[in-house]
């Protein structure tokens, strides 16, 4: 049986707060969830197309795993791979009014999507501890 889940990829190099890593994480959880909208005049539509990976993860359990990369540089490869593919996805950039003092990218969201659609993607990263 397939599986769902959504990966978040966080730029570990930013040493960042657990309340701002928490936060970030949360931007790129939505952000990627909301890539698959369409808007008229007056609403907001999630697209879930009837037995797709979207679907399926809003009827489960809304799995999440959480890795990392150590680098911007690192960030944006898993970022660019996963628009190449055509995934739903989000890259965070934090506007410099808190933590740090300029645009930052901190994180990454993808999917939700198949797990096997992440291979080459996320599938080698470490998880956040």
């Amino acid at each position: 049986m397939l599986e769902t889940k959504q990966v978040i990829v966080v730029n570990k190099s930013l040493n960042m707060p657990t309340g701002k890593l928490a936060a970030q994480v949360a931007h790129a959880s939505m952000g990627a969830l909301l890539d698959t909208t369409t808007r008229n005049l007056d609403t907001i539509f999630i697209n879930l197309p009837i037995g797709s990976a979207r679907e399926d993860w809003l009827d489960g359990i809304f799995t999440k795993i959480v890795v990392y990369v150590k680098s911007e540089k690192k960030l944006l490869d898993v970022y660019e791979k996963a628009l190449d593919r055509r995934l739903p996805c989000f890259l965070v950039e934090d506007r410099g009014l808190t933590f740090f003092d300029k645009p930052t990218y901190t994180c990454v969201g993808i999917g939700p999507c198949w797990n096997d659609e992440f291979i080459g993607i996320t599938d080698k990263l470490r998880l956040l501890e």
